[in-house]
C-alpha cells in the first residue's frame, strides 16, 4: 500500500480548489503567517482586518512586528464593512485580510475594488468556510491567498493543521522556500 504523504495532502487540496498551490501546516494562524512573512510584512507595517475577529488572525501580524487595524463589521454579516475599509488604509497599509465570517462570504467584489486601487494584496481567511463560494467561485481562490484552519473545531478537520493556497507563482515559490 501506497504511503499518503503531506505533498498528496497539498496537492488534493489545490486540485479540489481548482488552483496550483497549497502547502499544509501545523496550524491555520501558522499558514497566515508564512503568507504574511513572504508578502513582506514586517515592522512598523499595517494589516487591516475585521474588528470581529480570532486573535489567532492578530497574533501572526504582531509576531511579525506589523500592527493589526481594525474595520468595523457590518451587522447583518459580521463581515468587514468594506465601505469603511479605505478610511482605514494608510502609507503603511501592506495587506487587507477579508474574513469569510461563519462561512458566509466576504464583500470581495468591493475589498478587491479598494486592494486593487491601493496596489494591496487581499488574504482570504477561510478558516471557517471551506466550500463557501462567492458568485460561484470558491473563496480563498479569489485574493492573492487564502488559508484554512484543520483544528478540532472547523468545519472540516484533521485534528490539528491549517493550509495556505494561492494561484500566485512568485508567491508560491517564497512559501516553498519559507517551508
Amino acid at each position: 500500500m501506497a504511503k499518503y504523504t503531506a505533498n498528496d495532502y497539498e496537492r488534493e487540496f489545490a486540485a479540489f480548489l481548482g488552483i496550483p498551490h497549497a502547502f499544509a501546516f501545523w496550524k491555520g494562524r501558522v499558514a497566515l503567517y508564512a503568507i504574511l512573512k513572504t508578502l513582506g510584512i514586517s515592522e512598523g507595517d499595517e494589516v487591516i482586518l475585521p474588528g470581529y475577529t480570532c486573535v489567532m488572525n492578530v497574533n501572526p501580524i504582531m509576531y511579525l512586528g506589523a500592527r493589526p487595524i481594525y474595520v468595523d463589521i457590518d451587522p447583518v454579516t459580521y463581515n468587514m464593512d468594506a465601505s469603511l475599509i479605505e478610511a482605514r488604509i494608510t502609507s503603511r497599509t501592506r495587506a487587507i485580510i477579508a474574513q469569510h465570517t461563519y462561512g458566509y462570504p466576504a464583500p470581495l467584489d468591493e475589498i478587491l475594488a479598494i486592494a486593487n486601487r491601493h496596489q494591496l494584496p487581499v488574504l482570504e481567511d477561510c478558516c471557517l468556510a471551506l466550500g463557501a463560494r462567492y458568485k460561484g467561485r470558491l473563496v480563498g481562490t479569489i485574493g492573492t491567498a487564502g488559508y484554512f484552519s484543520s483544528q478540532w473545531n472547523k468545519p472540516y478537520t484533521t485534528g490539528i493543521g491549517g493550509l495556505a493556497i494561492t494561484s500566485n507563482t512568485e508567491l508560491a515559490l517564497k512559501i516553498e522556500d519559507l517551508c
